[in-house]
């Protein structure tokens, strides 16, 4: 039987599902004397999700194994699967820290990595990494894949034949899912000898990108004119480095990627462009980066009843003293304190400018101008908007600044 290949000196946590891969490193683990403890994620989604938690309980409990149980009430309903991914290495990620885990371990199998080159193959996009990383890093924590050598009919056949108890997700068998129909039609009727051809095609693919890797300046890739030098496969790289670290499930497809370059080479200094569901693509000036929306990126308001010192993720303020310089009299209070909006308006001298006019003139990025601060009176009036510049550093004593 295969080696797992993991350090017995350190201490692992087992992400389980009660699936068969998960089940079956499970007692690869304990076959092999390893220390391990197990966590498992009830989201609700299934009936049965607690038949499942349970099964892993008495399993683990016949062989000495502690499990971390969490029971997630807040049931996703949008981005399922990423959302889901998120609250379950948050969750390891606690775990690892109260409890000085050394890794995660996860068991995902060489049928999983197969099926993950293939579908980067079939949308044209050019990843990171080609398949699955045997190693890598979630939310700070090490999460190895030992299992990355065994197929699926591996697995099966160590539950089976060791009297491992597992369920299987019904949604796994449903072929309108791409992946799933990858997984059916394709992956598991190869050959010993179409996976090897396969898994050094994987492997060719990957010195190809360690040669565009060691050819790029990772430093300058959020760089507009250095971006503009590069070959397609060059820049499909950077890009989908730079979004992954908004959200690491995304990839660009060649289509994507020639989207973004127009934008790159556009006249145009500032551009919002809407490139997947949940990102945004931000031209500003020289500086292209990628954004979240949903992570209340653009929206805040503060009420300020009283001269206080305040302080946010967005701006400071000491108005205990004289704010004179910020327009602000003691008649204006209460204060409202929030982003820009689209249709703003402030009164200078004797005329009305819209704010975003004035944004325009400072050359402010466009990734500020929503949530840039404004200072509104107890009549909903702009009183005061901090000035934009570019060099802007905080002087000691200053009693109002923007943090972005």
């Amino acid at each position: 039987m295969k080696s797992l290949n993991l350090d017995k000196s350190k201490k692992y946590l087992l992400a389980c599902s009660f699936g068969p891969d998960s089940m079956a490193l499970f007692y690869l683990l304990k076959k092999d004397g390893y220390n391990y403890d197990a966590a498992i994620v009830n989201y609700h989604l299934r009936e049965e999700s607690n038949l499942e938690v349970d099964g892993l309980l008495n399993y683990a409990a016949t062989h000495g194994v502690k499990v971390h149980v969490l029971d997630n009430k807040d049931v996703p309903v949008r981005n399922i699967e990423s959302k889901c991914r998120e609250i379950r290495y948050k969750f390891f990620k606690r775990l690892s820290d109260e409890f000085g885990y050394d890794a995660i371990l996860v068991a995902h199998h060489q049928d999983d990595l197969i099926e993950t080159y293939i579908l980067q193959k079939q949308r044209q996009i050019t990843p990171i990494y080609y398949g699955i990383r045997p190693n890598t890093t979630i939310f700070g924590v090490e999460v190895i894949r030992p299992l990355l050598d065994f197929n699926k009919a591996d697995l099966l056949e160590i539950c089976q034949t060791n009297n491992v108890p597992y369920s299987i997700d019904k949604s796994n068998f449903d072929t309108a899912i791409k992946r799933n129909k990858i997984r059916h039609e394709i992956v598991s009727k190869l050959s010993d000898k179409d996976r090897k051809k396969i898994l050094e095609e994987i492997n060719n693919e990957n010195a190809k990108l360690d040669l565009i890797i060691s050819n790029l300046k990772m430093d300058n890739i959020c760089d507009v004119d250095y971006l503009k030098t590069l070959d397609n496969l060059s820049l499909a790289y950077c890009l989908n480095y730079m979004i992954r670290k908004v959200d690491s499930e995304q990839s660009l497809s060649k289509e994507n990627v020639g989207e973004i370059r127009k934008i790159i080479i556009s006249s145009q200094p500032n551009i919002i462009s809407r490139i997947k569901k949940n990102v945004l693509l931000l031209k500003e000036y020289n500086k292209l980066s990628f954004i979240n929306p949903e992570n209340d990126y653009f929206n805040f308001s503060f009420e300020v009843k009283e001269p206080t010192i305040l302080d946010t993720p967005y701006f400071y303020l000491d108005f205990t003293g004289d704010t004179s310089n910020r327009n602000v009299h003691i008649s204006d209070y209460p204060l409202t304190i929030r982003n820009a909006k689209k249709d703003d308006r402030i009164k200078i001298k004797d005329y009305y400018s819209t704010v975003r006019r004035l944004f325009i003139d400072w050359k402010m990025p466009i990734s500020l101008r929503e949530r840039w601060p404004l200072i509104l009176n107890k009549n909903n009036e702009i009183i005061y908007i901090p000035r934009y510049s570019k060099d802007f550093k905080i002087a000691p004593g200053v009693n109002f600044f923007v943090k972005f």
